[in-house]
């Protein structure tokens, strides 16, 4: 099937990271999801993602 050879070549390229912290618009964001209220009244996001060391 062609969507399982899609996934394995993205399989082999990629890897999963633990993400330590994300920084939306210069505010710290516990977890790893962005909350609604982040994006209220703005068009634009400044997103800085850190991932933990393996």
């Amino acid at each position: 099937m062609e969507s399982e050879t899609n996934f394995d070549t993205i399989k082999d390229k990629y890897k999963e990271l633990k993400v330590s912290k994300i920084i939306v618009n210069g505010e710290e964001h516990q977890g790893n999801v962005i909350n609604a209220e982040a994006t209220k009244d703005t068009q634009q996001l400044n997103v800085n993602v850190y991932t933990q060391n393996e």
